[in-house]
């Protein structure tokens, strides 16, 4: 199962993203079949497994179970508790819901976003032979840790250890860069990348809704 790393810079991040893209995050789409999202600052740890328009969430909070929910996705993209339960308060338990479902969003746009195109997470490609054979010894299945990152502007969830990188060429605007050191660098806007600037279209638009915190 691979996970995500949040800590509560990228959770403010991952809710501003949110706030822009709400109609995304409520088409509830599922690049990962199964996902583990670790806060690093309360060790609240939540494990989302999607099966078709079934969502089954568990949470815990270091070795401590707090319980689980499955929910049914109906067909108007709407999260219908089926049965289940968390220890947790009503507004905690919004949160683990927005979180889930925002970062799932994110990872399943974001990089279409950034002009980038992605192929469905956790596509199974099957072959079967009509003769039968034996079973080859499964090989173990390599776990990739993502974290939020942003880059020209754009945030993204992207694995540990890449360096995501838009293609084409594009412009990285004037910012300040601050060093461990305390040294502050103003740092002038300037062109980035190789081959043809590519050209983005942005839809304006979107609902009020409320905020939800972790």
């Amino acid at each position: 199962m691979d996970k995500i790393e949040l800590s509560r810079e990228d959770i403010t991040a991952l809710l501003d993203w949110r706030d822009e893209h709400k109609e995304l995050v409520r088409s509830l789409p599922a690049p990962k079949k199964a996902i583990e999202i670790v806060f690093k600052h309360n060790a609240f740890r939540i494990k989302g497994i999607r099966d078709g328009d079934t969502l089954r969430l568990h949470l815990s909070n270091g070795f401590v179970n707090l319980g689980k929910a499955e929910f049914t996705v109906s067909k108007d993209k709407t999260l219908v508790l089926k049965r289940g339960k968390m220890e947790v308060t009503e507004e905690s338990f919004r949160s683990v819901l927005t979180v889930y479902c925002s970062l799932m969003a994110l990872m399943t746009y974001g990089r279409v976003e950034y002009g980038e195109e992605i192929e469905p997470a956790d596509k199974e490609k099957v072959t079967r032979s009509k003769k039968a054979t034996k079973r080859s010894p499964r090989k173990p299945v390599k776990r990739t840790t993502y974290i939020l990152r942003r880059d020209n502007g754009t945030l993204l969830a992207a694995p540990m250890s890449s360096h995501a990188s838009p293609k084409g060429i594009f412009t990285v605007r004037g910012h300040y860069r601050h060093y461990k050191s305390g040294k502050v660098v103003w740092i002038a806007e300037y062109r980035k990348g190789t081959g043809k600037k590519k050209s983005k279209t942005y839809k304006m638009g979107g609902k009020n809704d409320d905020r939800a915190t972790d």
